[in-house]
């Protein structure tokens, strides 16, 4: 073996090494504050919780190993307590942190009036505060995850685009189908889009999620075919796509199965009247791929008419102006998902969530359909984006 083979296999060993003992330890500390808050309102044998916190805090790893060995019902159950479990601990940390703060803080300045710290029962009512909170964000977040609304826009463009006045585009984005969000949504999903009489259809990427194995197994890509659209259903790839090394397969799944057109690095001319296009995911150049730049995507087109571009990630908007675009549709960063995530999504990108104007160029990003993870959505909705575009009349 090469020393740099060495290196590499090194490195991914320390990382997996960090990786495990970061999240043993911030399991721990919440195993610890919870059985304590548990013994606050009943005793409980340590033993046995124990036992039962690390089952559940090591389910969704435990359903990734054991998927080859195990029946599909069994490592799904495990999948899902996991998934669940990942939004209660997000939150559990951040309520005992800030619990622990509040009690260092007060040691020092005491701005607790005594009254509140001296009554008898104070760590049994936080202890049922915390349940309650809990149950009501995860009851919460599950319907906002499960429940989509209708996001409207009413856009003008300055060009001219044939005889069309307008075009009502559906979008969706970030689907995320695979042993969560299966053929059920899936169907649910087509049915809304449907309702809205879409005269093009768009999806933005992350179309599957981290495994390819139940979008095929159970024909998802078939069900893209029942989308009623008068100029057609168009998608481009986004990260989770294309990261785990099968583009090829989606697009063929998509294409032969779904009647969608899979647009990678690619321009199309939509009724003669206005451009659709697709760019694979800026992922791409970290699994041996590169992406061509718009410049060079769009070179034989005609720049006098309307041009819509898909973009998973929002980031490349100089890139899309600089070419004069007219619309930029994306997803990606699911609005955060799950609160406080928003305040890190809205710094890392220029628009994270909704709608800017730059120059001429639209840009409209959607907190997408599906989910990443829990199947939990706080601070942000499921959504089917609706966008009527209002082309100039010729004179």
């Amino acid at each position: 073996m090469s020393s740099k083979g060495l290196k590499i296999n090194f490195g991914m060993l320390a990382f997996i090494i960090i990786a495990s003992s970061i999240y043993f330890i911030i399991n721990y500390y919440i195993g610890k504050r919870t059985i304590q808050r548990i013994n606050h309102v009943f005793n409980i044998n340590t033993t046995i919780f124990w036992i039962v916190f690390w089952i559940i805090a090591l389910s969704y790893v435990a359903a990734k190993i054991l998927d080859p060995y195990m029946p599909s019902r069994i490592t799904n159950a495990f999948n899902i307590i996991g998934v669940y479990y990942m939004a209660v601990i997000f939150y559990l940390l951040i309520f005992f942190s800030l619990l622990d703060l509040v009690k260092l803080f007060n040691k020092r300045i005491h701005f607790i009036p005594n009254i509140i710290m001296n009554y008898s029962n104070l760590s049994v009512v936080i202890s049922l505060v915390t349940a309650v909170i809990m149950v009501l964000l995860i009851s919460l977040g599950s319907f906002n995850a499960k429940n989509s609304y209708v996001k409207n826009y009413n856009i003008n463009v300055n060009k001219n685009a044939g005889g069309l006045s307008s075009l009502n585009i559906v979008m969706v984005s970030d689907i995320h189908l695979g042993d969560l969000i299966e053929n059920k949504r899936l169907k649910k999903m087509v049915s809304e889009i449907n309702e809205l009489n879409p005269d093009v259809v768009i999806i933005a990427g992350d179309i599957v999620d981290s495994s390819i194995k139940p979008f095929l197994d159970k024909y998802m890509a078939k069900e893209f075919k029942n989308i009623y659209s008068k100029y057609g259903v168009y998608a481009a790839l986004g990260n989770h796509d294309l990261m785990m090394g099968k583009g090829d397969e989606i697009t063929q799944a998509l294409e032969e199965e779904g009647n969608v057109q899979v647009l990678r690095d690619k321009a199309l001319l939509v009724n003669e009247s206005f451009y659709i296009v697709g760019r694979d995911d800026i992922s791409i150049n970290r699994v041996k791929g590169t992406r061509k730049p718009l410049e060079e995507i769009i070179k034989d087109t005609d720049y006098s008419l309307p041009f819509i571009v898909i973009d998973h990630t929002p980031k490349d908007i100089e890139e899309a102006n600089n070419i004069q675009a007219d619309l930029m549709l994306c997803g990606h960063t699911h609005r955060g998902q799950m609160i406080p995530n928003n305040l890190i999504t809205s710094k890392i990108y220029e628009i994270d969530y909704g709608y800017l104007k730059k120059k001429d160029l639209n840009i409209v990003v959607s907190s997408g359909y599906g989910t990443w993870g829990p199947p939990i959505r706080i601070g942000s909705r499921s959504e089917i984006v609706n966008i009527k575009l209002n082309f100039k009349l010729p004179n």
